[in-house]
């Protein structure tokens, strides 16, 4: 079976957008806290390790999100960070600042720019 060279392309940089593209803890909430919990299971109720802020290397890159809980990497092991004990960075490249949306009857349109710098 042949697979053309831009379709292989196309699926080799699927994965490396996704990591580009990836929302991040860039602080503690609220940002006098001077220490993160980190939970081995999203829901745990008692944190195996706690960290001061500095430690953890911010900022760190969600894997995953799970009920109010973000997994992220920290020296080389995977932890649940409680939602409410950071801030997040959301990656808002999807937006689509370049596109416009015309509703069917061609009365309207708008151009979508949520984001932290939105449509410059």
């Amino acid at each position: 079976m042949k697979i053309k060279m831009p379709l292989l392309l196309a699926l080799l940089a699927l994965p490396l957008s996704a990591v580009m593209a990836q929302d991040k803890v860039i602080a503690p909430s609220p940002s006098s806290r001077a220490s993160l919990d980190l939970y081995e299971q999203p829901g745990s109720a008692q944190p195996v390790r706690q960290i001061s802020v500095s430690e953890a290397g911010l900022p760190l890159a969600i894997q995953s999100t799970q009920t109010g809980y973000h997994k992220v990497a920290i020296a080389g092991r995977d932890y649940w960070l409680r939602g409410m004990q950071v801030r997040i960075s959301r990656d808002t490249t999807a937006a689509g600042c370049g596109t416009s949306v015309v509703a069917p009857a061609g009365a309207t349109i708008a151009t979508p720019g949520a984001g932290k710098d939105a449509c410059k």
